[in-house]
């Protein structure tokens, strides 16, 4: 039944008939609330019956203080009581009232009066627990009172429409809640009261179908067999076969219209508490259909049901059977549809960031099965440099499976995963990448000794004349130049970008680097000038970058740049006025600097660097009206797996410069270790004289000073530290 009106109705009737019924003309109206929570309905009543309002803010004397003139309503904050008789004259000329707002609320239902005085009865009985209750539990009382005065006012103040008295019962028993099996199975326990309390809501998680907690009168009892009941509801939507369960666990088909959720997908999708209740419907110890689901012949069948360890713990089982059967792509689809759904219930937690790196897992087996089963023997550069379909995802693949670290750490020790997933992972990044990049390497080696390897591609020297239509065009232009961007991280830096600012064209292209893969060669390559003014000649036993028959140093390649109209801005360095520059060449050393420090977990580093730089050119491009940027880097990186032996060799006996990677002379021949560089391999700027022995080998390191173990390095001839990924930003 309900509600025929609201507080504010209610008060305003009651005063307007004690006026009515007062001998004066011009009463005196004296409202006792015990509690003190109508003073703000009584006010406004008081005003819309044009009758001046004063209340007693310490004791109901005060109001004796100033006589009144017209119609006045006095309230008083506390109950009436007998002891004094100060306000006589008061009931014989004017009028008393005594309502508090659990009798103000039980007139709103004046077609049920019977049993609207629950209304009434729940808060005094909060109150008198209050008075009976000075000590330990007064606060408690008090705020339950509250409670009740609360639901009350909310729910009777004609804002939201009006309640039905159950509804409003209800409310009243879950302290504001207005659905019993939800409160249950979100809250547990707590909050839960104890005797009638309990009772009540034992009935009305029956009313609502919840039949397995009949007669039951213990709430543990109660908050279980009512979470059990809605995960077995949850299972018979997605499909599970209901006479598998218990009559009294059996969910009752749905009578009424329109489209109805189960009890527990709908109160996790509206909690606030999602990560919490992660923790109580995956708990291992909550097991609550596990003799169901251990023996149920299709799991996946239930993946969408978020709940229960019994469940989870047999998919996480038959997706790594699934996995070590190499039936990649399936894994791959299932984990996707598992993550999706534990992360639109529950968010970031340990059980989606495991199912999120499976996800990975399987993507880079697929990726390195189709690498080891492919034979390829194409050209090197287009097989791991295309922008599409290249090798590189691999690496990246790799790269982000190590950042997303070992999530199954924060998972319960029964999970599976703390069992198989780190085997699983170990071996991907471990030894069958260390395959794919010795693979890499034989392909280079290959392509190097059937001569002239790079005919035909973009390279990195040759870049300023490559694109002077557009440098010189008196376009505005940035150029960044990222040291050590391998390419995956450049595309990972390009669509960043993407996602920052949309309203720009981000494009990716392949080029060649300058070989040796070191800083040195990059960086001067990156320099005005024509396509056949950059070479590397042997000086004086060592290796030397030139422009224009001019030693490239960091001045001369400063001077290079602002001789062509750049502003030269190193990182962190404040120049504003070289910003206000129309070409600027900004340089960022972070990576290369982190990886030649942090010699074992660098990839999270890696990733943070990324991120801020990402930052840094968003917040330049938004600042400034470029009509055309570059992200551009000098060479890449090989990042080794964690455990790796290092074939350390004896450098030639004839080399006159010595690298970790790499080693130059004039007398080098086929005979040094790794692939020679001269004159026949056409690289169109070694010079006649210059011979470089190189290496492609993964493992591979020229014995030098330095830590010859570290995972972090470049130089070499593999496609991860030559082949670049240079991405170009203009206005779409």
């Amino acid at each position: 039944m309900p509600a025929t009106k609201t507080l504010p109705q209610c008060a305003h009737d009651t005063i307007e008939s004690a006026i009515d019924e007062a001998a004066d003309d011009d009463p005196v109206i004296l409202w006792w609330d015990d509690g003190g929570y109508l003073r703000d309905i009584v006010e406004h009543a008081s005003t819309q019956l044009r009758c001046e309002f004063r209340a007693a803010e310490q004791t109901p004397l005060e109001l004796r203080a100033d006589a009144p003139r017209d119609r006045t309503v006095w309230y008083v904050p506390q109950p009436s009581s007998d002891d004094v008789d100060w306000f006589k004259d008061v009931e014989h000329t004017g009028g008393v009232v005594e309502q508090h707002i659990g009798k103000l609320a039980a007139r709103c239902f004046e077609n049920d009066r019977l049993q609207a005085a629950t209304i009434r009865t729940a808060y005094e009985d909060a109150a008198e627990q209050s008075s009976a209750s000075p000590h330990s539990h007064a606060r408690g009382d008090a705020d339950a009172r509250e409670k009740v005065a609360q639901t009350l006012y909310e729910e009777l103040d004609g804002e939201g429409g009006l309640p039905s008295l159950q509804g409003l019962q209800t409310k009243i028993v879950l302290n504001g809640h207005d659905d019993p099996v939800q409160f249950v199975l979100e809250h547990g326990t707590r909050n839960l009261p104890d005797g009638e309390g309990l009772l009540k809501i034992r009935d009305l998680l029956v009313d609502d179908g919840v039949t397995a907690v009949e007669g039951e009168s213990d709430a543990r009892t109660i908050v279980e067999r009512t979470r059990r009941w809605a995960v077995a509801e949850w299972f018979v939507d997605e499909g599970l076969d209901k006479a598998l369960l218990p009559q009294e666990y059996q969910p009752e088909p749905s009578t009424g219209f329109g489209v109805s959720r189960p009890e527990l997908r709908s109160m996790l999708s509206k909690t606030e508490r999602k990560g919490e209740l992660a923790n109580v419907y995956l708990d291992p110890d909550q097991r609550f259909w596990h003799d169901v689901l251990r023996s149920y012949d299709d799991p996946w069948e239930l993946v969408d049901c978020p709940v229960d360890a019994s469940l989870e713990h047999r998919l996480w089982d038959e997706w790594t059977q699934s996995f070590n059967a190499g039936e990649y792509e399936t894994c791959a689809s299932q984990a996707t549809q598992r993550h999706d759904r534990l992360d639109a219930t529950y968010g970031d937690v340990p059980w989606t960031q495991v199912w999120e790196q499976a996800i990975d897992v399987a993507t880079l087996a697929a990726e390195l099965e189709t690498w080891e089963e492919r034979g390829d023997t194409s050209d090197v550069v287009d097989l791991y440099g295309d922008v599409e379909d290249g090798t590189w995802q691999i690496d990246n693949a790799v790269f982000n499976l190590i950042i997303s670290g070992e999530p199954e750490a924060g998972l319960p020790e029964e999970h599976p995963a703390t069992a198989t997933l780190d085997r699983l992972r170990s071996s991907l990044t471990e030894s069958r990448y260390l395959e794919y990049l010795t693979d890499l390497g034989d392909l280079v080696v290959d392509q190097i000794e059937a001569g002239s390897p790079f005919v035909g591609e973009k390279h990195a020297h040759q870049f300023f004349a490559e694109e002077q239509e557009h440098l010189q065009s008196g376009q505005s232009v940035a150029l960044f130049i990222v040291d050590a961007l391998r390419f995956d991280l450049a595309h990972e830096l390009a669509d960043s970008i993407r996602r920052e600012l949309p309203q720009l064209e981000v494009d990716e292209s392949t080029w060649v680097g300058t070989l040796p893969s070191d800083t040195e060669f990059g960086k001067a390559a990156l320099t005005p000038g024509s396509k056949f003014s950059f070479n590397i000649e042997l000086q004086d036993g060592e290796l030397v970058p030139e422009r224009s028959d001019r030693k490239i140093t960091n001045h001369r390649r400063q001077t290079l740049l602002e001789n062509d109209g750049w502003s030269y801005i190193m990182q962190d360095a404040e120049d504003e006025v070289g910003w206000s520059n129309t070409r600027v060449a900004y340089y960022w050393n972070d990576i290369d600097e982190t990886g030649e420090k942090e010699l074992t977990d660098f990839e999270e580093l890696f990733s943070d660097r990324i991120e801020a730089i990402s930052r840094i050119i968003c917040e330049k491009l938004r600042k400034g009206e470029w009509d055309r940027a570059y992200i551009l880097s000098d060479h890449g990186f090989v990042s080794l797996p964690k455990h790796v032996d290092i074939d350390d060799l004896h450098p030639p006996d004839n080399a006159e410069q010595v690298t970790r990677r790499w080693v130059a002379g004039t007398g080098l021949d086929d005979d040094a270790p790794g692939v020679l560089l001269d004159e026949d391999t056409h690289l169109g700027y070694l010079d006649d004289d210059a011979r470089v022995s190189i290496l492609a080998d993964p493992i591979q390191r020229f014995r030098n000073q330095g830590l010859p173990d570290a995972r972090f390095y470049h130089g070499g001839i593999l496609p991860q530290e030559f082949v670049l990924n240079f991405v170009t930003i203009t206005q779409e």
